[in-house]
């Protein structure tokens, strides 16, 4: 513990950035939040490598057509409009941790 004014605010502004950006609990572990399996997980990770979707499917051992529907089902399932937007709202209801 210090009360050093320096480190005090700076914690304090931590604190605050991470408090502006952070999900609501309700939205984290309500009856709403999308699930995903372990395979729609390592399309995510595709998603976020910057892998092109012939590399990402090559990777995933499976078809470009397979991976493409599955991005699909994922962009409709985390409610999003763009890949990128999937990226943001996985990561903010904590989808991409193990």
């Amino acid at each position: 513990m210090s009360a050093e004014p320096a480190l005090v605010s700076g914690a304090y502004a931590l604190f605050e950035a991470a408090w502006e950006t952070a999900t609501e609990l309700a939205a984290f572990f309500g009856p709403n939040r999308p699930r995903i399996d372990a395979r729609a997980r390592e399309v995510l990770y595709a998603l976020g490598s910057g892998m092109t979707d012939v590399t990402a499917s090559r990777e995933l051992g499976i078809s470009l057509r397979t991976y493409r529907r599955r991005v699909a089902e994922l962009l409709v399932a985390l409610d999003a409009g763009s890949r990128f937007q999937a990226g943001v709202r996985a990561g903010e209801l904590g989808l991409t941790r193990g």
